[in-house]
This record gives C-alpha cells, sequence and structure tokens, in this order.
C-alpha cells in the first residue's frame, strides 16, 4: 500500500511539474517560461518570463523611435514589444510562422493614444488608416475577439513596489528589420 502511496504521489508530482512548464511557441518547443532578473523594459514578466535579457536589449535597439508620443501611448508601444516574453504566449502565438495575434481592443487603443506621433517626420495616423492597419503593418495579426490574443495589461505600469519597474527606453515601433533580427535568431 506505501509504494502504491508513493507511486501516486510521483505521478501526481509530475503531472504537475508538467502543467507548470509553460512552453514557450515563439521561441519553439525547447524553452520554457522562468523567472528572470534584469529585463529592462519587459520587468513587470521578470516572475515569469519566455525571454532573455539580452534578447530584449538586442530587440530594442532595433527599435525606431517615435517623437510626440504621449506617455501612454510609450506604455503601450513598450508592453506591445514585449510580448515576446509573455509567459501566456501559447495564448497568443500561433501557426508555424509564430507570428502573434493582438486583440482589436489594443490595436484601437494603441492607435488611439499614438495617432498622433510621429514616426520618421510623419504623424502616425496619417500614414495608417486604423488600428488593425497598424498592427498588420506592426506584423501582429489582428483579431476582432478578445480570446486568443494579446491584450494590453496597463497594470504593468502602475507604481505598485512588487513590480520593479525599471525606466523604459524612448518608445519606438517594430520594424520589418527588428522583426526579421528576431525570427532569424530563433526561427
Amino acid at each position: 500500500m506505501a509504494s502504491t502511496t508513493c507511486l501516486i504521489a510521483v505521478v501526481m508530482l509530475s503531472m504537475t511539474a508538467g502543467c507548470l512548464a509553460q512552453e514557450c511557441p515563439f521561441f519553439g518547443p525547447s524553452r520554457v517560461g522562468s523567472a528572470k532578473t534584469n529585463l529592462a523594459n519587459c520587468t513587470w514578466y521578470e516572475y515569469k518570463s519566455c525571454c532573455e535579457r539580452a534578447e530584449v536589449t538586442a530587440v530594442f535597439a532595433e527599435m525606431l523611435s517615435l517623437q510626440d508620443a504621449s506617455q501612454a501611448c510609450r506604455n503601450r508601444v513598450n508592453y506591445m514589444m514585449c510580448y515576446f516574453c509573455d509567459p501566456n504566449q501559447r495564448n497568443f502565438i500561433t501557426g508555424a510562422d509564430r507570428q502573434a495575434t493582438m486583440c482589436a481592443s489594443f490595436c484601437d487603443d494603441l492607435f488611439g493614444q499614438c495617432g498622433g506621433a510621429k514616426h520618421n517626420g510623419a504623424v502616425i495616423n496619417s500614414r495608417y488608416a486604423s488600428g488593425r492597419a497598424f498592427c498588420e503593418a506592426n506584423f501582429f495579426r489582428y483579431q476582432t475577439s478578445n480570446s486568443n490574443c494579446l491584450k494590453f495589461n496597463a497594470s504593468a505600469f502602475s507604481a505598485a513596489p512588487s513590480m520593479h519597474l525599471q525606466p523604459m527606453v524612448l518608445p519606438m515601433v517594430i520594424t520589418s528589420a527588428a522583426v526579421g533580427f528576431l525570427h532569424s535568431i530563433f526561427h
């Protein structure tokens, strides 16, 4: 009886460990989320992250800056750029191309907050007609429902001490070069 109880406990522990390990599809089947430190610009994922500090640094180094962007715009762009760190990315990164899907509410809100900002001298809302156009131009799928897509979480930018936020760099927009850079490293 004792050996049967031990066997059941070992099986249950194995099942629990398997459930806790979250696969990171952007990086392929061998990577799972784990605690990380010093994730500049993506600090809200330090408790459990799919990315490494060097990857975050590389992505932010490849981005183009925005001018005249509000803090609300900066926060949304920063959050969008950290999608590959999200330990729940299996919910919004699907398919063989491992492209991220953003909720329409996030794309539309981002476009609303950033429409007046400038990129390469052009105002965002003169370059793109909608949040959908903006997200798709930045290599995200646009999902009209609010499920299985990346949603903006404003609490990532709260002043709560438990978040251990570090100052973020200038706001930026994902470029095809940056996405290509990421894909060349991980795919």
